[in-house]
């Protein structure tokens, strides 16, 4: 044995993560792309080009199962964004940090808004993606799997509590009219 020994190599540090700090490659993979393109599309409220993203064939899970959240299809998963965007004034996705492993990614991210009410949403999770090869020649990898882990607590309460102030806001509209 040696008394010379090879330096050990770093410790996985999260908080020194290269993609911690995300940016958006100059030079990204076809998944990436599309990573870019579903993201764009939620800030934009582009519901359409979202949805080009989205395998026929999607299932899409809100996670821990403990919500008891239903899988959507691409039609129910579009239908469900329309209406979480129905409730917001303002509403971002950020990235925060990415991880590709060929047809699969992990993503970091949090959502920054204002709801109807004038409440503040910020909310932080996971996606994990499977994607599918594209359909079209130089087409773009289409999710075909999306697990989204979510901030449950604040999740059900935001949520709960919106849906609440907004059926406040309207029956006090109407019965003032009454």
């Amino acid at each position: 044995m040696s008394s010379t020994s090879s330096p050990s190599p770093p410790c996985f540090n999260p908080g020194e993560s290269p993609n911690i700090s995300f940016s958006r490659p100059r030079a990204p993979s076809p998944y990436m792309k599309a990573l870019l393109k579903y993201v764009d599309a939620v800030n934009q409220r582009d519901f359409e080009a979202m949805e080009s993203v989205f395998d026929e064939a999607l299932e899409h899970r809100i996670l821990p199962k403990s919500l008891e959240r239903p899988v959507l299809t691409k039609r129910l998963y579009g239908e469900y964004w329309r209406g979480v965007m129905a409730l917001f004034e303002r509403f971002e996705t950020k990235v925060i940090e990415v991880i590709e492993a060929g047809d699969k990614m992990t993503v970091h991210a949090s959502s920054s808004g204002t709801s109807l009410s004038g409440t503040p949403y910020r909310n932080e999770y996971v996606l994990m993606i499977h994607f599918t090869p594209p359909v079209e020649a130089g087409g773009l990898p289409r999710m075909r799997y999306l697990k989204e882990f979510v901030d449950s607590g604040f999740s059900m309460r935001f949520f709960k509590e919106e849906r609440e102030r907004q059926r406040v806001a309207r029956e006090g509209v109407v019965g003032a009219f009454s």
